[in-house]
């Protein structure tokens, strides 16, 4: 069988970075769009062939022979941990995104997830979302020894608009917004992600947050405060429909990350906002942990147009999504030369 799976990535993302191991406890609301990883099983007709891990945005192929050991050297280890931790032989994996590298939406998670939730199917396995989440959340922290908040593994595996609350870091308990048809066909009209053309934030910087956070440094405890709050406002605000009030939750969200550290924006970055406000936008947020990558904007309902037109009169890439309310799919069709 030929065993597919994609899962979607994330946008505004209230409440990011107190879902980490530093922060201990915190909330996120955030978005699931359908920009998505996909990930493609394939078997090999030949018996001990091996594993070959085709990376299509990178046009790189990783080679991975029967029963050799895996080693990590920097080189797509993600992708190669997945294979450490669910087993399989003699197949093609062929994985690509519609997003850029470093866009700061949680892609890396969402092709982990994906990949997860194929190789679980395809090895036969039966997993929930929130399984695969705390599963593709483990190779990075577990596995590779990578710093990762919790946020972005769940939004893909579970999808929707979401409200997730870090008792106790990893621990996630979430919960799915439930709002008026009108209200989602609303923010899907007025909602923008664009991509800077820059990836996102250094290891350097995220180094300096966790210092000064764990220091005690009063600027950033106060920063940190105020982004535990906002998923609140923000999930308050959706529900209602009150757009406006959302807006200034976005751009609270937005203050208190650049109040973390300088570089979460940069020069190009207020270029954008400056350019979207002047047309007319009224929200604007970093994604992610920002330093570039993407930042979601919300226009008045009657400007869209307008603030789209100017955004990509400006040289920045607009990427046309949706709600995505489905989380992580994977389905299987028979390997039979009709596809």
């Amino acid at each position: 069988m030929i065993v597919k799976a994609m899962a979607p990535a994330r946008v505004c993302d209230f409440g990011g970075w107190t879902d980490t191991w530093f922060a201990k406890y915190g909330r996120v609301m955030n978005i699931a769009v359908d920009l998505y990883a996909k990930v493609v099983i394939t078997p090999h007709k030949e018996v001990g062939s091996g594993v070959r891990i085709i990376v299509q945005d990178y046009n790189d192929v990783v080679e991975i022979p029967s029963d050799a050991k895996i080693f990590y050297n920097g080189k797509h280890d993600l992708l190669k941990a997945a294979l450490n931790v669910i087993k399989v032989d003699d197949v093609d994996i062929s994985i690509y995104s519609d997003l850029p590298p470093g866009c700061g939406t949680g892609s890396s998670a969402a092709v982990s997830v994906a990949l997860i939730g194929a190789l679980s199917q395809y090895a036969g396995m039966y997993l929930t979302p929130h399984e695969v989440a705390k599963l593709a959340h483990r190779l990075e922290t577990e596995e590779l020894k990578i710093q990762s908040g919790v946020q972005d593994q769940v939004a893909s595996a579970v999808g929707g608009i979401g409200f997730h609350e870090i008792d106790a870091y990893p621990h996630v308990a979430s919960s799915p917004l439930r709002i008026k048809e009108d209200i989602a066909l609303e923010l899907e009209s007025r909602l923008l992600v664009v991509y800077t053309g820059q990836s996102h934030l250094s290891s350097e910087v995220h180094e300096k947050v966790i210092s000064d956070y764990t220091s005690g440094k009063e600027k950033t405890i106060k920063a940190m405060d105020t982004l535990r709050e906002t998923p609140v406002l923000a999930k308050s605000a959706i529900i209602r429909g009150d757009f406006n009030e959302f807006a200034e939750v976005m751009n609270l969200n937005t203050r208190a990350q650049k109040d973390l550290h300088p570089d979460i924006t940069n020069e190009n970055m207020e270029r954008l906002e400056s350019i979207a406000r002047g047309a007319g936008a009224i929200g604007y947020k970093i994604n992610g942990a920002g330093g570039g990558g993407s930042v979601t904007v919300l226009s008045k309902s009657k400007n869209a147009k307008e603030v789209e037109t100017a955004i990509k009169n400006g040289g920045y890439k607009v990427l046309r999504s949706h709600l995505d309310t489905r989380g992580l799919v994977t389905w299987s069709l028979p390997d039979d030369g009709n596809y």
